[in-house]
């Protein structure tokens, strides 16, 4: 299918998504999506592929992707007594790829099988306060502009 629900309202966009997963599991065929449409390809496909002028750069189930080809887990740490001590004991950590500071906020991305639950009592008992917690996963966007960007 080409770009199936382009044109459609969000009802009937949403609608036909839930259709062809249906008529997929209980059929048990393969429907051949082909979209830029992102957002809707990690909302129904199991397997991925994704091709740059007839080439085929990266293959998988979405979160296989992400975790191969972009930051599979960005945290967000708000709160005060961020140092930079801090930040160097974080990027020595297994799966830690990036740390920086914005404003009141820590930024860590991660690779990886990481426990989150241990950096955020790392980050606690290096004296930092933490006063929210955000988990972001790297959408199939991200792991798109990821593999285009090492192509170039």
């Amino acid at each position: 299918m080409d770009e199936p629900t382009a044109g459609l309202d969000p009802i009937i966009a949403a609608t036909l998504r839930e259709d062809l997963t249906v008529l997929a599991k209980r059929e048990g065929v393969t429907v051949f999506l082909t979209t830029h449409n992102l957002t809707e390809a990690e909302k129904i496909c199991d397997l991925v592929a994704v091709i740059r002028q007839g080439q085929l750069l990266a293959i998988g189930h979405p979160d296989e992707l992400r975790s191969k080809n972009s930051g599979a887990l960005r945290i967000e740490i708000v709160g005060r007594g961020f140092t930079e001590s801090l930040l160097e004991v974080l990027r020595t950590q297994p799966g830690v790829t990036i740390t920086h500071c914005e404003n009141s906020q820590l930024v860590l991305e991660l690779r990886g099988e990481v426990n989150t639950a241990r950096l955020i009592s790392l980050v606690v008992s290096e004296g930092a306060e933490v006063e929210e917690v955000h988990k972001y996963k790297a959408s199939l966007e991200d792991v798109f502009l990821t593999l285009m960007q090492e192509e170039q």
